[in-house]
């Protein structure tokens, strides 16, 4: 694995010069890589970086000023050449980007190769991105996708929570193709088959004027623990609740031995009842309380939010459960 980008504080544009304009280095035994034999790639590819700060961010006039251009490359040799200068993107500052793109392509929305495109994006816990990035890299250039000129390129974002790694599609309303690309990330990348990707078009970022924001996950993140619980947690809820606060309306008698039981606990234990059933609405409440941290750390929109929210308060558990199931394999 390489030994991954030049620092923030290097890459200038006198810097992008030296790179594309200084004699191709040396291998170990001396030699110049330019006199060894070449192993062509299929397509030409170019490296771009990008660090925004804070008050940068959100502005595509600023973006374009980020963006730096640290070499074009068309062989395995030249690849490696720059590669092997590069930091891993776990090194990277925060809000840096790496972008491997087709060459003469910038990694901009707007730009005439991307516009009628999008991207498929796949969210990682902290300190997974080195590894997957390079497994990428090496999938693209060596053409393994398969889909002609589709790719346009890729990214790893590096963000606070999370690191991002994404495959700009060349065409968004080609599904036949968009989910090729999806299916063949997984592979290479060995990701398990229940791992989501999101797509996002190209457009749908220009609107939000951001790129993993409202992606189609978002809208469809939303699941319901199994019709048992719907039954089972709610009427032991208001059952506990009637027979802490109003047992006279509970008809004992014809609910048999049920009823001959209830009317024990009741007559004999009913302040740990009432313990009980208040510390199961702390629990609940508690457990909202993470289920609408969770729901941010995803971005889910408000929406969604709100129905975890009310589903976990009153389901608790087996609503949690599922969101934070949902999380680890967002976060795989």
């Amino acid at each position: 694995m390489a030994t991954n980008i030049i620092n923030d504080g290097e890459i200038t544009s006198e810097n992008n010069d030296k790179i594309e304009s200084s004699s191709p280095p040396k291998d170990e035994n001396n030699i110049n890589v330019s006199d060894t034999p070449f192993h062509l790639l299929e397509g030409r590819w170019t490296f771009w970086y990008t660090h925004r700060p804070t008050t940068f961010r959100n502005s595509s006039i600023n973006y374009d000023s980020c963006l730096k251009k640290l070499g074009t490359f068309g062989s395995v040799e030249e690849f490696w050449c720059y590669y092997d200068h590069m930091k891993f993107p776990s090194e990277l500052p925060l809000y840096s980007d790496v972008h491997l793109f087709k060459e003469n392509l910038k990694p901009m929305w707007e730009e005439e190769g991307n516009r009628l495109g999008g991207k498929w994006i796949l969210r990682l816990k902290k300190g997974l991105s080195t590894r997957l990035w390079e497994l990428l890299v090496l999938a693209v250039i060596g053409e393994q996708f398969n889909v002609g000129k589709e790719i346009c390129g890729i990214v790893c974002s590096i963000r606070p929570q999370e690191d991002l790694i994404s495959i700009w599609t060349k065409t968004a309303n080609n599904q036949l193709i968009t989910q090729r690309i999806k299916e063949t990330m997984k592979k290479v990348l060995n990701l398990p088959q229940e791992c989501p990707l999101e797509y996002k078009t190209h457009n749908d970022s220009l609107r939000d004027n951001c790129s993993y924001r409202n992606t189609d996950r978002m809208t469809k993140s939303f699941e319901s623990p199994k019709l048992i619980w719907w039954i089972i947690i709610p009427i032991c809820i208001i059952y506990l609740f009637l027979m802490v606060h109003w047992p006279y309306i509970i008809p004992l008698k014809s609910l048999g031995s049920f009823g001959d039981l209830s009317y024990y606990l009741i007559s004999n234990y009913r302040f740990l009842l009432f313990l009980i059933l208040w510390s199961t609405f702390i629990a609940h409440f508690y457990e909202t309380l993470i289920a609408r941290r969770i729901c941010r750390q995803l971005n889910i929109d408000q929406e969604l939010t709100y129905l975890w929210m009310v589903q976990t308060f009153i389901l608790g558990f087996p609503s949690l459960t599922i969101l934070q199931r949902y999380k680890r394999q967002a976060l795989w």
